[in-house]
């Protein structure tokens, strides 16, 4: 009787949060789209012929980030230093000993802090020099660690761990973690990270969370599985106002913040039908909700499925496209070449 009741109270509040949850999504008025260009949401887009010397050969280009006029990218696990015309300057990592993870640019020191996938840390400047090496394996309580982000002299790093499921015994949950280091890797503050309110029930975030600042402060998003729930979940988020991003702020949101745009993208070349693009102007209260991702009309390099972020506020996103792909905007470039980074920069 004991369990019927509580089943029975348990059917009745997810009624009323679906109910709640429709009419919050209902009560503004939003114009969307499953249509969408780059020129719908980018001021303008700048290529970046990558330079192909003997030293330097790309197949693919991830992980790119910048400082003014310095550019970093990983391919096949290492790390490459190219500067904002596409010169290639130098090959950062050059060690088969360690694969790059991940990796965080330094501004202040000029130093990259590079992770590997054994919980290494190495501390290089532009030019390459290791200057040193140290071990996140001895810091307690950081389990796993999968994410770097720098900001405001601080290294800002999302980490997975198990536990015991409180709902399944014998089964583990996977949480998620923020941890917040000074520039020499002593631990400044730890946070469990949760799934956000929606207003209804989901599984959560799916995918290891990456890391944004809005408001000069950090918080999670990891990309929804669900797409075409977005829409709604974005109007839920703003109309309860879980988008103030404070100093503590521990939700892991399905989207990042991009200005006036809100943003989530999922791309897998293993199943191309799983990809999209999902942009909300928050300016003129329209959506985007693309199967595909944008299509590129100011290079027609094709469909953008691969849109990511390029700075910690999301102010620009970038893709590289190489091969017959660039064909139509370079046609000298051919399958030898390194790739073409594109940069594309928000509408403000």
């Amino acid at each position: 009787m004991k369990k019927t009741c509580l089943l029975l109270l348990l059917l009745v509040g997810i009624i009323y949060i679906n109910e709640g949850y429709k009419i919050i999504s209902e009560d503004m008025p939003v114009k969307s789209t499953t249509k969408g260009s780059l020129s719908d949401i980018a001021e303008e887009v700048i290529a970046i012929p990558l330079e192909t010397t003997s030293d330097c050969r790309l197949k693919h280009a991830t992980q790119i980030k910048r400082d003014r006029n310095e550019l970093f990218l990983v391919s096949n696990g290492q790390l490459f230093h190219f500067d904002c015309s596409g010169k290639f300057l130098s090959r950062v990592t050059n060690n088969q000993h360690f694969l790059v993870a991940d990796y965080v640019i330094d501004p202040v020191e000029r130093q990259l802090i590079i992770m590997d996938d054994k919980e290494n840390v190495y501390y290089y400047d532009y030019d390459g020099t290791l200057l040193e090496r140290k071990s996140l394996a001895g810091i307690n309580p950081l389990n796993t660690p999968t994410r770097l982000m720098y900001h405001n002299r601080h290294i800002w790093i999302t980490a997975q761990s198990l536990s015991p499921s409180a709902n399944e015994p014998g089964k583990q949950c996977v949480n998620q973690w923020l941890y917040k280091f000074d520039t020499t890797l002593n631990l400044q503050d730890a946070r469990k990270l949760t799934a956000a309110d929606l207003g209804r029930f989901y599984l959560g975030a799916c995918f290891p969370a990456e890391l944004s600042v809005a408001d000069g402060n950090v918080y999670a998003y990891s990309p929804s599985t669900q797409p075409d729930e977005l829409l709604a979940d974005t109007l839920y988020l703003i109309n309860r106002n879980k988008l103030n991003i404070h100093e503590d702020y521990s939700s892991i949101l399905p989207l990042c913040i991009a200005g006036r745009y809100l943003v989530s993208t999922y791309s897998n070349a293993a199943d191309e039908e799983l990809n999209y693009t999902f942009c909300y102007d928050r300016r003129e209260n329209y959506a985007y909700n693309v199967t595909g991702g944008f299509e590129d009309n100011f290079y027609h390099t094709g469909k953008v499925p691969d849109l990511k972020s390029l700075d910690a506020y999301n102010n620009s996103f970038c893709y590289c496209r190489s091969g017959e792909e660039v064909k139509n905007a370079f046609p000298d470039r051919t399958e030898e070449d390194n790739p073409v980074l594109f940069i594309v920069r928000m509408k403000a």
